[in-house]
């Protein structure tokens, strides 16, 4: 049967999760799926349970990542190229697709052939499905542009099923970058004007687990996705201005990004440094002079700890949401 739909799936070293993560998209009630399973290094068996799995079900492929780079945008990008169908879906290691998830999403495309992509919610669990009760994004009204800039993101990485075509012509990953990858393809996406809608039927599983090695994790915390994070601030505004579509409000939301940043580099003990990525908002135009200089009173304040750390964190939130950081 030739696929109509691919699932691409990143990992290193998660072979407990990977089985579960394998285990969803052998239960759907399409049939026409390729799974490519990219692995970027593992050393823990992943090679040979895939293996196993593809002699019993040749719908599963397992490529291995080759060469010096590594990380998710280069296996997603490379299952990309060597996936066959005409639909992409990209679901992580350690979550999981409800037995719906691929018919439904591949009903919708084929009735709407003017979509580049179509967006599903997912609910999130720790353990088991369905024990957080809560789903990763409730469907709000707006602008998903805004919501992605202000860091409330609308969707995450496997809520979308994308016409392989599109995404190609958006030109996939942007494999440069060590974190944010996904949110800047979808931003990417949103300004280039690709046509979408958005659907409220859950029908997917995303685990919500702290992972030290998560790069959502690091990228607020490692000292090299800190670095890098004023490149990705600006790598968003360029495509952003270019598209003409900056505004006040947006500016804000690009301010609110480096303050962020500048914030993580005090928290980890590096004052010098968060006060001059900070300096980046008002020297590229996102903040005024006088929001400059309260910010850094700010994160004056909050180093020299002269308050409780409970006040402390209470007047961060409290800058962010009054200088407009906030959504």
């Amino acid at each position: 049967m030739y696929p109509i739909v691919a699932v691409i799936t990143p990992t290193k070293n998660r072979l407990k999760l990977l089985c579960e993560a394998m285990d969803s998209v052998q239960r759907q009630s399409f049939d026409a799926w390729e799974h490519l399973v990219v692995d970027d290094g593992s050393d823990d068996g992943t090679a040979e349970e895939v293996a196993k799995r593809a002699a019993a079900d040749p719908r599963i492929r397992y490529i291995k990542r080759t060469g010096d780079r590594a990380g998710g945008s280069i296996c997603r990008n490379l299952g990309v190229r060597q996936s066959r169908a005409n639909f992409i879906v990209f679901l992580d290691s350690d979550d999981l697709l409800a037995p719906h998830c691929l018919a439904q999403r591949i009903e919708v495309l084929q009735r709407n052939p003017d979509l580049d992509f179509a967006v599903f919610p997912g609910s999130v669990f720790t353990n088991a499905i369905e024990d957080r009760g809560h789903l990763f994004s409730p469907m709000k009204p707006g602008s998903d542009l805004d919501r992605f800039l202000y860091l409330d993101y609308p969707w995450e990485i496997t809520g979308p099923i994308w016409r392989r075509i599109a995404l190609e012509q958006l030109g996939l990953f942007s494999e440069h970058l060590l974190s944010w990858q996904d949110v800047e393809l979808h931003i990417r996406a949103l300004v280039a004007g690709t046509k979408y809608l958005k659907f409220d039927v859950p029908d997917h599983h995303i685990r919500w687990q702290y992972e030290p090695t998560k790069t959502s994790v690091q990228q607020f915390n490692s000292h090299n996705h800190l670095e890098k994070g004023i490149e990705i601030v600006k790598t968003l505004h360029s495509q952003v201005s270019k598209a003409g579509l900056i505004n006040w409000y947006r500016r804000r939301a690009f301010g609110g990004l480096i303050f962020l940043l500048a914030e993580r580099w005090i928290k980890n003990g590096y004052l010098l440094k968060g006060l001059r990525v900070w300096f980046t908002a008002f020297r590229w135009g996102f903040t005024p002079l006088f929001l400059h200089w309260i910010g850094v009173f700010i994160l004056l304040l909050y180093r020299l700890r002269l308050l409780k750390p409970q006040y402390n964190e209470r007047l961060l939130e409290k800058f962010k949401c009054a200088a407009g950081f906030r959504i």
